[in-house]
């Protein structure tokens, strides 16, 4: 039996609740307690939807009777979990932003391990990927075209950021997450006997010329340096985008999009 959250004010930037919530802005707080921070009554009404577990929703006391904010409050506290009233003044230091949105979520993480069934998936598997917003705007893009499972290899930036879960707009929520080092997720590779495809500009063909059939891995690496050469040597196709003015490279989650709508086109669902 689900014991009912309770809603309450809080009215003071010291108070132990909101000193929790404030230390999630920083990786080592989010990592030790396993919670992140979802902004916006769209993005928590999506994680709600998709079973993650909220432990705390912060709302904007002066908005208090909007309804959308009202069955936000009420399913919060049906799950169990405390629906906190505050200013915002509050919202805009635990936002960060001087514009802060009217809601905030706190959730546990979930992080999922390397997927046993890959039938007919699309995969992107992201090397030492440094910047949160490329992060975050691939979980988006991956989300849009169908892709199931992200695997963040090595050094990754924390998913969970504010900057990643604000880039994804909810993505995040459907995503599989899964953090593992490059021995693991060759072996898992091997396992499964999957293709992977990665990008690079040595002995690299026209991405339109890739064979995209399902299940791959689009391996993708970090901004500045790309796939390391251990992951690139295991890939069975290397291709690339084609610059045709003077830029050197694209963004890296523009280049991801590309290549994943690319493989919709050749492989239509």
């Amino acid at each position: 039996m689900v014991v009912s959250g309770k809603q309450y004010d809080i009215s003071s930037l010291t108070n132990e609740k909101i000193k929790l919530v404030n230390s999630l802005y920083h990786r080592k707080y989010r990592r030790d307690l396993n919670l992140f921070v979802a902004e916006g009554v769209r993005i928590c009404r999506e994680a709600l939807e998709n079973k993650w577990k909220i432990k705390y929703l912060l709302f904007d006391k002066l908005n208090k009777d909007s309804l959308f904010i009202k069955d936000l409050v009420n399913e919060t506290t049906s799950l169990g979990a405390d629906a906190i009233g505050v200013s915002s003044q509050i919202l805009s230091k635990l936002s960060h932003k001087d514009n802060p949105q009217n809601v905030l979520g706190v959730f546990a993480q979930k992080w999922y391990q390397l997927p046993n069934s890959i039938d007919n998936k699309s995969i992107v598997a992201l090397e030492n990927v440094r910047d949160p917003g490329n992060l975050g705007t691939i979980l988006r893009t991956m989300d849009g075209m169908g892709a199931s499972d992200c695997i963040l290899l090595n050094e990754c930036t924390d998913p969970f950021s504010y900057e990643a879960v604000r880039a994804s707009m909810g993505a995040i929520f459907n995503i599989n997450i899964t953090a593992s080092n490059l021995d693991q997720f060759l072996k898992w590779k091997s396992d499964k006997n999957i293709s992977l495809i990665g990008t690079s500009l040595k002995k690299a063909s026209n991405y339109t010329k890739a064979n995209w059939k399902k299940p791959f891995v689009l391996a993708m690496g970090n901004e500045q340096n790309g796939l390391s050469d251990k992951l690139t040597n295991t890939c069975e196709q290397l291709i690339k985008i084609p610059m045709l003015g003077k830029s050197d490279s694209l963004n890296l989650a523009v280049s991801t999009g590309i290549l994943l709508y690319e493989s919709i086109r050749k492989i239509p669902n």
